[in-house]
């Protein structure tokens, strides 16, 4: 069998961002964007890495828009 790379996708808990990781034995990963050290909790999906990268712009977009929608919310309180 060709070793084909796995990637999974992953949310650093810290800045709350998906990013694409290898998958690897140990269960350690650092985020991309802050650099935070954490542990593998969570998989927010698994494949190849054209299929993660999508993956994470979907849930980063969405994450986006929440967050405007949440801060659109809050701005209508007062």
């Amino acid at each position: 069998p060709d070793m084909v790379q796995d990637f999974h996708v992953v949310r650093c808990f810290r800045c709350q961002s998906f990013q694409v990781q290898q998958v690897k034995k140990a269960k350690k990963w650092s985020c991309k964007l802050c650099g935070e050290k954490q542990s593998l909790l969570k998989e927010f999906g698994r494949g190849s890495g054209a299929d993660c990268r999508r993956h994470v712009q979907k849930l980063n977009a969405m994450r986006g828009a929440k967050m405007e929608e949440q801060e659109a919310h809050t701005w209508s309180l007062w």
